[in-house]
């Protein structure tokens, strides 16, 4: 019975390890910018494919801000699950299209099996890019391709967000779904655009400059202080009566980033008698006393239906 409950929660473990590592692939991915998706008809919830488009995070060198900077916007987890697709790319206003052999925007890898694409400006800082198809050829990877122009004056700290923006309108939306447009496509839709859009950006860096790293001093300072007073002292007596007396005095003291002061006497007083009765004499001696000091030590889609309005 024990072996079976240790199995148990083994394979509890196991299973809530592998729900984390699924939540952290996707700790990125939200909502397009934009309208908001209607989910009335259709649960994103409920999808069986769960795709994830994502522009791409580019950090830029300060040095490199007069050239064009590309970025994708890629597709993951819907291989051979998708054809009509239309995205609205929305853009910081000081960014400026770069064209592609005289192109806003190139169809990427992942799109290169699907019948028609199409590209168009959207405003002053917007581009539309959609593909169409008779199958679900679309693939993993990169599916567009698009440029851009950072402001002359950008410095360092500077962040111009590309987004996904899904549009909707009475004749027309946007779309990721596939050929037959059915409940799994059109679930698998819900989830992109409630769920599965990781948003991009630019931002500009200077890596050339150094990191200050903290930096930590010790200090120990260690002082030891011996001192040793010997003193012996012998008196005889003419009636032969002799007395010694020894006194020895140590002190050591040692200190390490704290104060310690030790000392110790040791006196020994000997003495001897004659025989005789009458002449019981004694010899005193002092004895003598050393103290040592001590040290401190100190440590810190839209895909177009029609042509929009």
């Amino acid at each position: 019975m024990k072996k079976n409950a240790f199995k148990s929660a083994i394979a509890a473990l196991a299973v809530s390890a592998v729900a984390l590592s699924g939540s952290a692939m996707t700790a990125f991915a939200g909502k397009a910018t934009g309208d908001t998706y209607d989910t009335s008809k259709y649960d994103p919830t409920q999808a069986t494919i769960k795709p994830t488009i994502s522009i791409s995070q580019v950090s830029v060198e300060i040095g490199d801000i007069s050239k064009p900077v590309e970025m994708t916007l890629s597709v993951k987890d819907a291989e051979g699950k998708y054809g009509p697709t239309g995205f609205h790319i929305d853009f910081d206003s000081r960014l400026k299209i770069s064209k592609i052999d005289d192109e806003i925007a190139e169809l990427g890898d992942a799109g290169k099996k699907l019948k028609s694409s199409d590209m168009t400006e959207n405003g002053d800082h917007g581009i539309f890019l959609t593909t169409g198809s008779s199958d679900n050829t679309g693939k993993d990877g990169v599916l567009w391709k698009f440029n851009f122009t950072l402001p002359s004056d950008a410095k360092v700290g500077d962040k111009y967000n590309v987004d996904v923006m899904y549009k909707s309108t009475q004749n027309a939306k946007d779309l990721f779904t596939n050929v037959a447009q059915n409940e799994e496509g059109q679930l698998m839709q819900a989830w992109v655009f409630t769920n599965g859009i990781e948003q991009g950006y630019i931002e500009v860096v200077d890596t050339s400059v150094p990191t200050t790293q903290p930096t930590t001093t010790t200090s120990t300072t260690t002082s030891t202080s011996t001192s040793t007073s010997t003193s012996t002292s012998t008196s005889t007596s003419t009636s032969t009566s002799t007395s010694t007396s020894t006194s020895t005095s140590t002190s050591p003291s040692t200190s390490t980033s704290s104060t310690t002061a030790t000392s110790t006497t040791t006196k020994k007083v000997t003495t001897t008698t004659t025989k005789k009765a009458d002449a019981a004499k004694t010899g005193d001696t002092s004895a003598a006393l050393a103290v040592a000091g001590l040290a401190i030590a100190v440590g810190t889609a839209f895909v177009l239906r029609k042509k929009e309005d």
